[in-house]
């Protein structure tokens, strides 16, 4: 027989290993590219809206990502329910967050210098 007429024998092995090695470079590089601390762009901008809302209204006094630590004005945080509480708490993290700071906050009593809230990221502790 001709050499150029003979069919190739074989498994496709090769190209199954082939298959298989491109199959799990994607796996990795989809789980490389979404890392679960990143902000996504809309929520980092509306709490950069929250948090300069908060300053505005006299709620925020000031705030240091770099520390972990936001200063609020006590008598106007009380006048706030929990649900909004815990909502500035989470929006002072995310801004920090996009920061790169981290994903967590203490918010401090401005005057009485103890801290009235927290967030770590994963729980947060409100004092009434």
């Amino acid at each position: 027989m001709n050499e150029s007429t003979e069919k190739r024998q074989g498994t496709p092995l090769g190209l199954i290993v082939a298959l298989g090695a491109a199959g799990l470079l994607l796996v990795l590089l989809f789980f490389r590219s979404s890392p679960t601390n990143d902000v996504p762009l809309e929520q980092s901008t509306m709490a950069a809206a929250l948090v300069n809302t908060m300053m505005t209204n006299g709620v925020l006094v000031n705030y240091d990502c770099s520390q972990g630590k936001a200063w609020v004005n006590r008598a106007v945080w009380d006048k706030y329910n929990n649900e909004q509480k815990r909502n500035m708490t989470i929006g002072l993290a995310t801004v920090c967050n996009s920061q790169h700071a981290g994903y967590r906050i203490s918010v401090i009593d401005y005057d009485a210098r103890r801290e009235i809230a927290n967030f770590d990221g994963k729980n947060l502790a409100l004092q009434n």
